[in-house]
C-alpha cells in the first residue's frame, strides 16, 4: 500500500531540500552558547532587509556532513538557549512583532525544529545593542552612522520629497504649475499659500516658508540645477551586450541628458528612448541594424516608475542603458515598505518613498501614474504577449542601493516556459536531471547550456553544492518556504 506523505513532513522535506543558505534563509543549530546572539541579530539584519525565516534545529546543508534527518537535532539539543531566543527578541528596539515560541514540528525522527518568520521593516530600521544590521547573501553586517543615513533614505524611512529646500517660490511659477494649479480647479491665490494649504510647502525652524523637494521636482524647469542633489534621466548606447571598458569604451555616441520637471522627464525620455528604439541601432561592427522587439509599454513603465519611486536623497542620476540584447532601467533607492524582488506588482505596496510626489503627479492633466499598481503588472503581461522573458529585477545585495529593471530584447525558449512553470508550482529548485526531464531532452550538454544561458541572463540564480551533477538553480525571487 503507498504510503501517503503527510503534511508535516513535506514542509519537513521542503526544509531539508533547501540546498544553501541565502540572504532570506539561515540554519541554525542550538548546540553552542554564541547562537542565542548571532540569531538575535539575524532576526534584526532580515527585519531591516526584505524579511525571511530562520530555522532552528537543522544544521547547516552547506556545512554539515550529514543527510536527510540525520541533519535535524531538534531545539531538545539546547532548550535552555532556545528560551533565552526568545528572552533576547524582546530587546530589539523598536519591537518587532514576532510571536513566540514560533511554529514547532516534529520531525519523524523525533527531534523537534522551530521556524521563526521575520517580516520586513516598514519604517525604521530595528536593533539590538544599539547596533543595525542587515542581511547580506549570506552573514549579517553592522552598518555604521553613515550607512544607516544612506540606506534610511534608500529603503524609504526617511522621505525625501519631504524635505524643505531654499528656492525662490517665483521659479516654480511655470507652465506646470499652471497646468496642475487648473486640473485641481484652484483659480486664485499667491503660489506661496497654495503650496502651503497642499502640503507642497512648509515652514522650517526659522519660521521661514520653503517650498518642499517634491514641490521643485513637480514645477521647476530646471529642477537639478537648483538642488544639491541628482535628478536627471541619462540614457546610453553600446555596442554588444555589456559594457566594456578597454582602450576604447563601447559607447554609441554622446550620453543623453534628460533634464526637466518630472512630468517632462518622463515624458521626454518616453519619446527619445521608443524613437531609438522604433528606428533600431546600427552597430558599427557589424554594420546591422539591431531589431528591438520589447514593448512599448514595458519600457515606459519601466521608466515611469524609476521616476516616480527613485530616491532623491541619493547624488545618481537614473540611468537607461541600450544593449544590443537588452535594454535596463537603473534607480536610485532600494524597494521601499513592503515590496520586496520576490511579491513586486503581486502586491500593492503599503507605502510610497516619494509620497507627497506620487499624490500630486497624479494631480496633473494625464498623469503618468494611476497609483493603482498596474505598473509592474502591464509589463509582464507585455513581454509575454511578445513572447519574450518576463522582466528582471536586481537590486540589494547586488546593487548596495539601486533597482535595476532588465527587460530582455531576446526571443523566450519554448523549453523556459515548461521550467519556470515547473519552479513556480511544483518545486522551488532544479538539476540538470530535473530539465531534461521536464523539457524531455536526454542531452546534458545541451542542458547544461540553456541552464548558463538562463544564469547569465538573471533569469536563474546558480547554487553551487560543490558537485557539477549536484547543482542546483533556483527563481532569482525569494524562496519562501511558506508559498505552495
Amino acid at each position: 500500500m503507498e504510503q501517503v506523505e503527510t503534511s508535516y513532513e513535506k514542509f519537513i522535506n521542503t526544509i531539508l531540500s533547501i540546498p544553501a543558505e541565502n540572504r532570506t534563509t539561515e540554519f541554525k543549530r542550538l548546540g553552542a552558547d554564541s547562537v542565542v546572539k548571532k540569531v538575535t541579530e539575524t532576526i534584526v539584519a532580515m527585519a531591516n532587509t526584505d524579511g525571511g525565516y530562520i530555522v532552528l534545529g537543522v544544521d547547516d546543508p552547506e556545512q554539515s556532513k550529514l543527510n536527510g534527518y540525520d541533519r535535524i537535532f531538534g531545539i531538545e539539543e539546547g532548550p535552555e538557549r532556545y528560551d533565552e531566543i526568545g528572552r533576547n527578541i524582546q530587546r530589539i528596539t523598536p519591537p518587532l512583532l514576532i510571536s513566540w515560541p514560533p511554529a514547532e514540528v516534529k520531525s519523524p525522527n523525533g527531534k523537534t525544529i522551530a521556524v521563526i518568520f521575520v517580516d520586513k521593516a516598514l519604517a525604521c530600521f530595528h536593533s539590538v545593542t544599539k547596533h543595525v544590521f542587515v542581511r547580506l547573501e549570506k552573514g549579517n553586517k553592522q552598518l555604521n552612522p553613515h550607512e544607516i543615513v544612506t540606506l534610511s533614505y534608500a529603503k524609504g524611512f526617511h522621505q525625501a520629497d519631504k524635505e524643505l529646500i531654499e528656492v525662490d517660490f517665483d521659479l516654480l511659477k511655470t507652465e506646470y504649475y499652471d497646468r496642475w494649479r487648473r486640473a485641481r480647479g484652484i483659480t486664485d491665490g499667491e503660489i506661496k499659500d497654495i503650496l502651503f494649504d497642499t502640503g507642497l510647502a512648509r515652514t522650517n525652524d526659522a519660521g521661514e516658508l520653503n517650498p518642499t523637494r517634491a514641490a521643485v521636482l513637480l514645477f521647476a524647469l530646471y529642477p537639478h540645477n537648483l538642488m544639491d542633489t541628482k535628478c536627471t534621466i541619462r540614457v546610453f548606447q553600446y555596442e554588444g551586450a555589456i559594457e566594456t571598458i578597454t582602450k576604447t569604451l563601447n559607447l554609441l555616441g554622446a550620453p543623453k541628458t534628460i533634464d526637466g520637471p518630472v512630468i517632462k522627464q518622463i515624458a521626454d525620455a518616453h519619446e527619445y528612448i521608443l524613437a531609438l528604439l522604433r528606428s533600431g541601432i546600427k552597430m558599427p561592427s557589424s554594420g546591422f541594424v539591431t531589431t528591438y522587439r520589447i514593448p512599448e509599454r514595458a519600457l515606459t513603465e519601466a521608466i515611469t516608475n524609476a521616476v516616480i519611486h527613485r530616491d532623491y536623497y541619493l547624488k545618481r542620476d537614473i540611468e537607461v542603458d541600450i544593449f544590443e540584447d537588452k535594454v535596463t532601467v537603473r534607480s536610485p533607492g532600494l524597494f521601499p515598505s513592503n515590496i520586496t524582488v520576490d511579491n513586486i506588482g503581486r502586491v500593492r505596496a503599503q507605502g510610497y518613498r516619494n509620497d507627497i510626489l506620487v499624490k500630486h503627479l497624479r494631480e496633473f492633466p494625464d498623469p503618468p501614474n494611476l497609483d493603482r499598481n498596474e505598473g509592474v503588472r502591464a509589463m509582464r503581461v507585455e513581454m509575454d504577449r511578445s513572447n519574450l522573458y518576463p522582466p528582471i529585477f536586481i537590486t540589494y545585495p547586488t546593487l548596495q542601493d539601486a533597482v535595476c529593471v532588465v527587460l530582455l530584447n531576446t526571443i523566450r525558449a519554448t523549453e523556459w516556459d515548461k521550467v519556470s512553470n515547473y519552479l513556480t508550482n511544483e518545486a522551488k529548485y532544479v538539476m540538470n536531471s530535473d530539465v531534461r526531464r521536464i523539457i524531455k531532452n536526454p542531452d546534458t550538454t545541451k542542458v547544461s547550456r540553456l541552464l548558463r544561458q538562463w544564469v547569465d541572463r538573471g533569469l536563474l540564480i546558480k547554487i553551487d553544492t560543490g558537485a557539477k551533477k549536484t547543482t542546483k538553480y533556483r527563481l532569482p525571487s525569494r524562496v519562501d518556504l511558506f508559498s505552495q
